[in-house]
């Protein structure tokens, strides 16, 4: 039978234990782990929640693990965005490994206390989804954001030392008056702060911090307007296009002769560009495989496990190097 517990070894009946947690008849909770249609949700959330409440595992041998991916609700992720990138290199990695995989949005999270998953990867930044998942008891959960770490197993690229890594390299260019698009989360900030750290070495250095909450016309607007040199647009969402076209179809300006542009790496697409794009390369695909391997770890104790993966700049044509300050 596929509900037997891996850790059942004094013999006990463990359909007996679950069904007294949970307060029904052993052949409900036999049925609920056979998958029966004919369970209410409200009965199988209980035996689900009894059943990890006393550490119960159904045996792998006999099926193949279902993972469930927790990602953003439909609508809130463009294509060839983040979310979606890494909803297909996890996907890709799942199938890839033998496992199921139950795609389940932050609008629906009442499914994961409706089905058995042997762990949990999120792609999702709600605080209730944050809270529904820290409620779950013996269930690996990774996430893909450091600054969950406390409570998840976390796969991560650091924020702060990507944003360091390309205030540096601005600054090694010449530029002083320097503006950063980026998202007002935990991530988006993390870059910003590590690009103002980098930069603030030079006393003279401007950084102008935008959050992404504004039409991006009136952000190259305060750009322009603030005589800013360079601009970096971070995320992998694309938005990064839309500012380049904004900078010299709409404003005029020649990137890179009057103003400097880095994005995020687009495969296919940024080195594509007029001119091709100087990017940050996040390794999403290599992020996706050892979330998944992580998940489907074994040995995976109760010690959280941390996995940074860095970042890469590529240089490309899109940033001018500026003649020295006298």
């Amino acid at each position: 039978m596929a509900a037997q517990s891996q850790q059942d070894n004094g013999g006990t009946n463990v359909l007996a234990r679950i069904s007294r947690q949970a307060g029904v008849s052993t052949g409900t909770v036999s049925r609920v782990f056979n998958n029966s249609p004919r369970i209410p949700v409200a009965t199988r959330s209980r035996v689900m929640a009894a059943a990890r409440e006393l550490g119960f595992r159904p045996r792998v041998g006999v099926r193949s693990r279902q993972i469930a991916l927790v990602t953003e609700a439909p609508g809130k992720s463009p294509m060839g965005g983040y979310v979606s990138s890494m909803t297909q290199y996890i996907s890709y990695a799942l199938a890839t490994a033998g496992a199921g995989i139950a795609l389940i949005t932050e609008d629906r999270l009442e499914d994961i206390s409706a089905c058995w998953f042997d762990g949990i990867i999120g792609i999702a930044w709600e605080n209730k989804t944050v809270d529904a998942l820290r409620s779950i008891k013996n269930l690996p959960v990774v996430w893909l954001s450091e600054n969950h770490r406390d409570f998840f197993h976390v796969v991560y690229s650091d924020g702060h030392k990507t944003g360091r890594m390309v205030g540096d390299y601005l600054r090694n260019k010449g530029h002083h008056r320097v503006a950063v698009i980026h998202d007002p989360d935990f991530t988006g900030n993390k870059r910003s702060e590590g690009l103002r750290a980098a930069l603030e070495q030079d006393a003279t250095a401007v950084v102008l911090a935008i959050a992404n909450t504004q039409q991006l016309h009136l952000s190259v607007k305060q750009i322009i307007d603030n005589g800013c040199t360079a601009v970096w647009v971070t995320g992998v969402d694309m938005k990064v296009l839309e500012v380049n076209w904004l900078l010299q179809e709409l404003a005029g300006k020649k990137v890179p002769d009057d103003i400097s542009l880095i994005g995020f790496e687009n495969p296919g697409i940024s080195e594509f560009l007029r001119p091709s794009l100087t990017t940050v390369f996040s390794p999403l695909q290599d992020i996706a495989e050892r979330a998944v391997a992580l998940v489907l770890d074994d040995a995976l104790q109760d010690s959280r496990q941390c996995i940074e993966i860095p970042e890469q700049l590529i240089e490309r044509a899109s940033v001018y190097e500026r003649p020295p300050q006298h």
